[in-house]
């Protein structure tokens, strides 16, 4: 018996899923989005530029009254390191709040890992990473700097600030799902983890009735250790690298058992 024409959505059935098939899916997904954050924009990624370099401006002029010590480490400089780690966190945390819940058509149509939505997000802001690095990259020269065999660090320092990124991405996406509230809070819980990590101020002014709670924040051990490894020529400081790990890792952890164990609703609930 013909019953009519059907109101629910077309599902596109894909092949099984293949690692080679989800790497391909997320490059994508992440290329879309860099695409359709700058789209429209007049000067598209150079206002990537515009954050850090006015805040450095800012935090210099802050320098000169408050005397923050950095040593033999210019300021702008000592800023701009902290400012690009903070950039990547805070683009990608905020990103990650519509990764899911304003990609409805596609989840309903589109049979495809969940995961990779917020992962997306976490890709996409490797880009204005990039874009950044070359503002470090000048600042490297005009003061002159050298890099010594320490910044062999790095690659383990940006492990470790991936996962803790994708757990983040993991749960602030989950969240906004079951919490639409999540995308308005967000800026101000941003705004307040920026001012507890050592951004444009070195770990050692922290007082030392907030000591702990700096240590086991993982941007402390993240800033603190590009910074030992790209300015000082040193490792990074161990008691705050092992925080940092512990910290992020755990994050990762939670937040992608959260997703593979929420993630059969989401397309329920939206």
């Amino acid at each position: 018996m013909n019953t009519g024409p059907s109101n629910r959505p077309t599902v596109i059935r894909t092949p099984r899923h293949s690692n080679r098939w989800a790497l391909e899916l997320l490059w994508t997904l992440s290329i879309h989005r860099v695409s359709l954050r700058y789209k429209e924009t007049l000067f598209g990624f150079g206002w990537i530029f515009l954050q850090p370099i006015a805040l450095t401006i800012i935090f210099n002029y802050i320098h000169r009254v408050a005397r923050i010590p950095t040593g033999d480490i210019p300021y702008p400089l000592f800023a701009a390191v902290g400012l690009v780690v903070w950039s990547l966190t805070a683009l990608t945390t905020s990103q990650s709040v519509v990764t899911v819940a304003g990609e409805v058509m596609l989840l309903k149509r589109i049979a495809l890992p969940r995961i990779l939505l917020p992962m997306s997000a976490v890709v996409s802001s490797l880009a204005d990473l990039c874009v950044m690095g070359l503002m470090l990259v000048g600042l490297f020269l005009h003061y002159h700097i050298s890099i010594s065999w320490e910044v062999g660090w790095i690659p383990a320092l940006f492990l470790i600030h991936l996962s803790l990124l994708i757990g983040i991405s993991c749960l602030v996406s989950l969240a906004n799902v079951f919490l639409r509230d999540i995308g308005h809070a967000i800026p101000s819980l941003l705004q307040l983890w920026f001012f507890a990590s050592p951004v444009f101020y070195p770990s050692s002014m922290v007082p030392k009735e907030f000591v702990f709670l700096s240590r086991w924040n993982p941007m402390t051990g993240l800033i603190e250790g590009y910074r030992a490894a790209l300015l000082l020529g040193k490792p990074p400081p161990q008691d705050l690298l092992w925080p940092a790990m512990i910290v992020s890792l755990a994050i990762m952890a939670i937040g992608a058992a959260c997703f593979r164990q929420m993630e059969g609703s989401i397309s329920d609930i939206l």
